[in-house]
């Protein structure tokens, strides 16, 4: 179980340097943002088709915490990824007709979405994409560790400094695709809402231009 997280963690960490390297490269001239954001909400962990006979797990809330970064296409679109961190909190009940009492418990989460992003009405956004998850605790439940999807609509302020602030409202599936194998495998839902602060900075490009770049005098008669 150890070396196969580790492989998991060692995959995630390798695949978001990889795309960061794609969006911090390049020869033309782009912007792109970077920000960090904390938040919170609930969050649900169920089956699609419970079983029969079985407990049941509800959720209690988490936080989250994290950094964004995107690369903008012109006035309206950008890619967004990044790497956040969440504490996910639930309790365990045992199936009806059982004795026993609730069990509390946690587990933590690092994600990694691949979103686009729309931009619109000047302040306004909205996005979708997938997300992958990694679950590098252990817990009392299956493990989260997957491919999912989230959406997400908000709004952000962007100051003549090219700072800005943002608040996101988003709902989050996570392991609709579990890579950890498991005979009836759960999935978490999360809704939430962030709060986060970045900056917008301009990546150059090289010139295309002759070397000597100097405006060349000319003299008319």
């Amino acid at each position: 179980m150890g070396i196969r997280m580790f492989r998991n963690e060692t995959f995630l960490v390798l695949f978001t340097l990889f795309l960061a390297s794609g969006i911090c490269t390049g020869q033309k001239t782009w912007w792109g943002e970077i920000s960090g954001f904390a938040g919170g909400g609930g969050n649900d962990i169920f089956r699609f088709q419970e079983l029969i006979g079985s407990g049941s797990v509800n959720g209690k809330g988490y936080w989250t915490a994290g950094i964004d970064i995107s690369r903008l296409f012109g006035d309206h679109f950008s890619f967004e990824t990044g790497l956040s961190y969440s504490h996910q909190y639930y309790y365990t009940s045992p199936a009806p007709g059982i004795g026993g009492e609730d069990e509390h418990g946690s587990l933590s989460l690092l994600t990694a979405p691949f979103a686009l992003r729309v931009d619109f009405l000047k302040w306004f956004f909205a996005d979708a994409g997938a997300v992958f998850s990694l679950q590098p605790s252990l817990s009392a439940i299956d493990n989260m560790t997957g491919l999912g999807a989230t959406l997400g609509a908000g709004f952000q302020y962007r100051f003549k400094s090219d700072l800005f602030i943002r608040v996101r409202a988003y709902a989050a599936q996570y392991a609709l695709l579990h890579l950890v194998p498991e005979d009836y495998p759960r999935t978490m839902w999360n809704s939430g809402v962030t709060l986060g602060v970045g900056y917008r900075f301009i990546r150059l490009g090289k010139c295309n231009c002759p070397d000597d770049n100097n405006p060349v005098k000319k003299y008319y008669r």
